[in-house]
């Protein structure tokens, strides 16, 4: 199975893509491989509505421009950056991270909050959770860190103590898990991660594990199905 992580913006240096799929990679099951893409132009980063409607062609263009390569594509931000044209447009599945992590990471009905980067970008979580089909009861708050993307791993300390103190927040207001919104937060080092959601006692949901996992369960579904009709068919 091969799983295009493909990233929206330009923004990423080659050794931060090689240590992410790194990461990625470590999340996939045996015999399941992923590879981290570029588009050809766009903004640095996504960190607005601007920003995701300039990533959108590019992206589009690479998924429709690549169908015969890879037997998914997980699109690389969690604000699940033009996941329904991109769908349209692809015979293979696309996961959107955000989805993902909304879809399997509140399973047995927990009420959630959900994180970000801005307060832009928080107040995008509601509708992401509208469409993928849940009651907006559910979501018990948006919080931001007050952290541009690119800024994000700079100051390690600094983004862990704004990630804690929303993580206070939320379970303050009773929520039951977060579910991590922003793609460069969820690539942290998984200690500083799990320290974080220690020390403030929630959960934490990561899309780059429901991502990878959806697309591994879509594409083997997909797999099952047209084996069983060429068994049919003898």
């Amino acid at each position: 199975m091969d799983i295009c992580y493909l990233v929206p913006g330009i923004g990423l240096s080659s050794a931060e893509k090689a240590r992410r799929e790194a990461v990625l990679n470590k999340i996939a099951a045996p015999g399941t491989t992923v590879r981290v893409c570029g588009v050809a132009d766009g903004p640095t980063s996504i960190e607005n509505a601007a920003d995701e409607f300039k990533a959108m062609p590019n992206v589009l263009a690479y998924i429709v421009g690549h169908q015969n390569e890879f037997d998914a594509f997980i699109l690389g931000c969690a604000g699940d950056t033009g996941l329904d044209g991109c769908r349209e447009q692809s015979a293979r599945p696309v996961i959107g991270p955000g989805e993902s992590s909304i879809l399997l990471g509140t399973l047995g009905g927990k009420m959630f909050s959900m994180i970000t980067i801005s307060p832009e970008r928080a107040r995008t979580k509601r509708r992401m959770v509208r469409d993928a089909g849940f009651s907006e009861h559910r979501i018990v708050s948006s919080h931001s860190l007050g952290i541009p993307v690119l800024e994000l791993p700079k100051d390690v300390a600094r983004t862990k103590a704004a990630l804690i103190g929303c993580l206070r927040e939320a379970k303050a207001k009773g929520a039951e898990a977060m579910l991590l919104g922003c793609m460069s937060v969820a690539f942290m080092a998984p200690e500083v991660l799990a320290s974080a959601s220690q020390e403030a006692g929630l959960p934490l949901v990561n899309p780059i594990v429901s991502a990878v996992k959806m697309a591994e369960a879509l594409v083997s579904m997909d797999q099952y199905g047209r084996d069983s009709q060429r068994a049919a068919a003898q």
